[in-house]
């Protein structure tokens, strides 16, 4: 199971660059148009726009995945050890039941704006807002991969 998440964390990473490029072009032609030529494209900001949510949501599971989500641990790290650990515990679970919850919402969200589309790229609102779903399906995967190294890395350490 390992392997198969390590290649989609690769797979994240390289779509995710590919958007940042994306991104940067949209950018520069907009500003090229805006300026130099003094007749500004429509449709590179939303593009860009587009791109930009969608890069941040399929990223997020990689940074849960290697636990560089933001956290507030100032008080955590000063707990005994048992006190902790299910601190720990706890907010991993949090994050996956969040995700969980989110995806579904996301999901539902997707399907009431199924009939709208964004005019300046003619995407369909849902192609967007879809990423919500995603990235929480993500979050959802990795968060239970962490949380299952947690326990396992804690049964090792009782198993001692």
């Amino acid at each position: 199971m390992k392997k198969i998440l390590d290649y989609l964390e690769k797979a994240i990473k390289i779509i995710s660059a590919v958007l940042f490029v994306g991104i940067m072009i949209m950018i520069m032609l907009q500003v090229f148009t805006r300026y130099v030529l003094n007749s500004s494209l429509s449709w590179t900001e939303q593009a860009a726009r587009v791109m930009f949510i969608w890069m941040i949501l399929l990223y997020a599971g990689v940074l849960v995945r290697n636990v560089a989500n933001l956290g507030f641990d100032l008080v955590v790290e000063k707990m005994p050890a048992g006190l902790k650990e299910g601190c720990l515990f706890f907010g991993e679970f949090m994050i996956i039941a969040f995700a969980v919850f989110w995806a579904f919402q996301g999901t539902k969200l997707c399907m009431s704006l199924a009939h709208f589309t964004l005019s300046g790229v003619n995407l369909p609102y849902n192609a967007v807002y879809s990423a919500q779903p995603v990235g929480a399906a993500l979050i959802a995967i990795f968060g239970t991969e962490v949380l299952v190294n947690h326990l396992r890395r804690r049964r090792g350490l009782e198993a001692k």
